[in-house]
């Protein structure tokens, strides 16, 4: 993955981030974000990496190309699952590449 697609979705993951802050039902402060393990392994992070300042979660949930921020203050179980899904599901990968010739 280039620089520009990498730099690009961490942005995402911040935006993400500070959207969840500003509107979250429950009031809590983003602590994760969930990637569908396709994306976290074709943009090269693990789960467990923090990512602005959210710890990163592997989520057979999350479609491909989406992410979902969760927070503190979420129920536990599915019960806020699919409002919260609504609202923070964002593009997660860059469409973008760079070819890179080497030697």
């Amino acid at each position: 993955m280039s620089v520009d697609a990498s730099a690009k979705n961490m942005q995402a993951v911040c935006k993400a981030k500070d959207a969840h802050n500003a509107s979250c039902p429950y009031g809590g402060q983003a602590t994760a974000v969930h990637l569908s393990w396709y994306d976290l392994e074709r943009m090269g992070w693990d789960e467990g990496d923090v990512i602005c300042g959210l710890v990163v979660q592997g989520d057979e949930k999350v479609a491909t190309g989406m992410m979902r921020v969760t927070c503190d203050a979420e129920p536990d179980g599915d019960g806020g699952l699919q409002e919260e899904e609504e609202i923070e599901l964002v593009d997660a990968v860059a469409d973008d590449r760079d070819l890179v010739t080497t030697r």
